[in-house]
């Protein structure tokens, strides 16, 4: 998120879960649990990133072939960006 602020900054890989904040614990009865995230989080334009996430500006996102065989598919492109 703080790189969005930054001059000339690329976000590279996939989107977030879009569950950001603080984590909050309900306890219910029946012994029953939950957590939500609670705060707002924000781009610095001001929109939301609850239920969206973080959207990298360059979509990459890993294969089972490449977890596979031990390649970051990710870096790699960001590693790519950096040499071009």
């Amino acid at each position: 998120m703080a790189l969005r602020a930054l001059p000339n900054s690329l976000i590279v890989g996939n989107t977030t879960a879009g569950a950001d904040g603080d984590v909050s614990y309900i306890n219910l009865p029946g012994g029953i649990s939950t957590t939500i995230s609670g705060l707002g989080i924000y781009y610095p334009d001001g929109r939301e990133t609850q239920r969206v996430g973080i959207v990298p500006d360059i979509i990459v996102n890993p294969t089972i072939s490449g977890v596979k065989s031990g390649k970051d598919e990710v870096l790699d492109k960001a590693v790519e960006i950096l040499r071009h």
